[in-house]
């Protein structure tokens, strides 16, 4: 993939140079992030953050959704006192009418938000908000408030800096776990014995169907097999299938991920019945853990009642342990399979920090959305209805 940015963005960066005295002697900011790739990889997003702060990820996701968004990248860069990096967020600049927010780039995509902060260094509160106010002014049209949301409260059994601000929690948690050993005797760990004998039985059920099999694709064309895979299966089950509006944008930036090859990238698994595909899983690898994007699975009645989804997940999660991955998560939102699978439930924080008096004006308004949004997520009937009304 092309380390450029989209055509639309202007290629200038505006710097501000911090106080005497402060934990960050100057603050950076940038609309083209290839600018930044050196100090990106230097802060090592595979330590330090999520797949979901990788280049493979935020530049495949500007290619197909900026434009569409209508979002300018805004990432701010830190450095200490002999130029090295200190900190980098990767967000971007959102319009809300007059208003201007600057939010972590990926949108629904992404599961995990972290700035990429060196871990060598502490930081107060007092320091971030030092840094977000610095940023805000680099520009002339620089954020009035930073809505940063589903930010892990920890990250690799550290604190997360930004969380060091005052914060809510997010609307939903999320839901991972720690991978150790044989693949057989790690599923053991979270599957009953009689849970391990009903998927047997409807393994066994499919495979009276026709042969069966689990493969990782291994080229782009088998990974565009299971992207379009998924697709078919969203559109079919209808319910909570992806915006008509965004389907397009959505397909590119999967096609994107997979045809990136290099450090942190985007896996495709599925599971064929007689050759075709009946369930499909995307993730992405950062370091040493698998990050579950999406899963799909055939709604045919008859292949449906096999559980051809958490079929898929058992084997995904031996393939990952052969691998000797450390860790697996399936991202954020209550469903029952995740607790199947995941045995670890990650709490998520969303802040609102505003640098202007606009901002200051406005970061109600976003406080009580996400109280609604957080009530309606945790009343399943309410959330039932929602998702009823979005189908329709």
């Amino acid at each position: 993939m092309s380390v450029a940015a989209p055509q639309m963005l202007c290629p200038s960066a505006a710097l501000d140079a911090a106080p005497a005295g402060a934990a960050f002697a100057r603050v950076e900011v940038y609309d083209d992030p290839a600018r930044v790739l050196d100090e990106w990889r230097d802060l090592a997003p595979e330590a330090c953050g999520s797949f979901y702060q990788s280049e493979a990820f935020l530049l495949a996701w500007l290619e197909s959704f900026a434009a569409r968004e209508k979002a300018r990248p805004f990432f701010i860069l830190a450095r200490d006192e002999g130029g090295a990096p200190l900190a980098l967020l990767p967000l971007g600049l959102f319009r809300f009418g007059s208003l201007r927010v600057a939010q972590f780039l990926g949108g629904k995509h992404s599961n995990y938000n972290l700035g990429l902060f060196r871990a060598d260094r502490t930081f107060t509160a007092g320091d971030l908000e030092d840094l977000l106010r610095a940023a805000a002014r680099a520009i002339p049209d620089g954020p009035h408030l930073y809505r940063l949301v589903n930010l892990p409260v920890s990250w690799r059994g550290a604190a997360n800096p930004l969380t060091l601000l005052p914060h809510r929690p997010a609307a939903s948690n999320a839901f991972s776990t720690r991978l150790a050993g044989d693949g057989e005797a790690f599923l053991a760990t979270r599957l009953s014995a009689d849970a391990r004998k009903k998927l047997r039985k409807k393994e066994k059920r499919l495979v009276a169907m026709g042969p069966l099999c689990y493969f990782r694709a291994e080229n782009a064309r088998e990974s565009e097999q299971i992207i379009d895979a998924y697709f078919a299966h969203k559109s079919r089950q209808g319910a909570g299938h992806i915006a008509p509006e965004q389907v397009d944008a959505t397909h590119d930036f999967y096609r994107a991920l997979a045809r990136h090859d290099a450090g942190e990238t985007m896996e495709f698994h599925a599971l064929a019945l007689d050759g075709r595909l009946i369930a499909a899983l995307g993730a992405g690898r950062n370091g040493g853990r698998l990050q579950g994007t999406f899963i799909s699975y055939e709604s045919n009645p008859e292949i449906a009642r096999s559980s051809p989804g958490e079929l898929l997940l058992s084997h995904v999660l031996r393939d990952a342990c052969a691998r000797n991955l450390s860790a697996f998560d399936l991202g954020i939102g209550e469903a029952r399979y995740k607790h199947v699978f995941c045995d670890e439930t990650e709490q998520l924080a969303d802040v609102l920090f505003a640098p202007t008096a606009l901002g200051r004006v406005a970061a109600p308004f976003f406080a009580f959305a996400a109280t609604i949004k957080t009530a309606i997520k945790r009343d399943p009937r309410l959330f039932a209805l929602v998702r009823k009304w979005r189908a329709r």
